[in-house]
């Protein structure tokens, strides 16, 4: 079973061994990016006057909000950090949902022994307090946010941080999922495979021309497509 991007998504006979799974939250998980629209919407027209376009803001997600806002509003880069919390908190379970099937599918790779994880740009307070919002946080054996290394997507750090407090040892047997440029860059960078969702709302050329490992249609289309690893020993 192919897409348009030319990647095998789902061939048995094509599956990767991994220990773990992690992802990548925004966009993967949980459809944040109205949200995300419209907080950087409000919070640019508020603190700077003018609002970006919506590709401006997509092609910011991903990367941390500090740099973000440090690049667009300079010395008021904290006051629009602030007031983008302040006005997105009490906005989190009318703007946003949780994709088709992505709670029993992983689930699903709990019960068939895989370890999971989140991996986010997010700050650690916001991404607890969306996963319990939609009752999700049990889900995974480690959360690595922004703000638990010094680097940030794309560099590795972040995923290599994960795979520490797995006590995994062997990046190729952790696959990553994730939307954006910065997710498939960040696994490249850690030497880890990388699967792209097809549901993402980012530029699908520029993720198909970075070469993820597959892509995936729908949620359960991963359960097809990897195998676990019994021990990395």
């Amino acid at each position: 079973m192919s897409n348009s991007y030319g990647s095998t998504i789902v061939n048995d006979s094509d599956k990767i061994a991994v220990s773990a799974i992690l992802f990548d939250l925004d966009g993967t998980l949980l459809n944040t990016v109205p949200l995300i629209i419209a907080t950087h919407r409000h919070t640019f027209k508020k603190i700077l006057g003018w609002i970006p376009s919506d590709e401006v803001i997509l092609a910011t997600i991903g990367e941390p909000l500090v740099r973000t806002f440090g690049h667009y509003g300079g010395e008021k880069g904290p006051e629009m950090f602030q007031e983008y919390f302040e006005w997105s908190a009490p906005r989190t379970t009318s703007h946003v949902g949780v994709f088709l099937d992505v709670i029993p599918m992983i689930e699903q790779l709990r019960q068939e022994g895989f370890k999971t994880g989140i991996v986010t740009s997010r700050r650690g307070e916001s991404t607890v307090s969306f996963l319990e919002a939609f009752e999700m946080l049990h889900l995974f054996d480690v959360i690595v946010s922004v703000d638990d290394t010094e680097e940030h997507k794309p560099m590795p750090a972040p995923l290599l941080c994960a795979m520490e407090r797995l006590e995994l040892d062997t990046p190729e047997q952790i696959l990553y999922v994730g939307d954006a440029i910065h997710d498939l860059k960040c696994a490249q960078n850690a030497g880890m495979p990388f699967a792209a969702v097809s549901w993402t709302a980012m530029d699908k050329d520029e993720l198909s021309q970075a070469l993820p490992d597959f892509w995936i249609d729908e949620a359960f289309d991963l359960l097809r497509k990897v195998e676990r690893v019994k021990s990395e020993k």
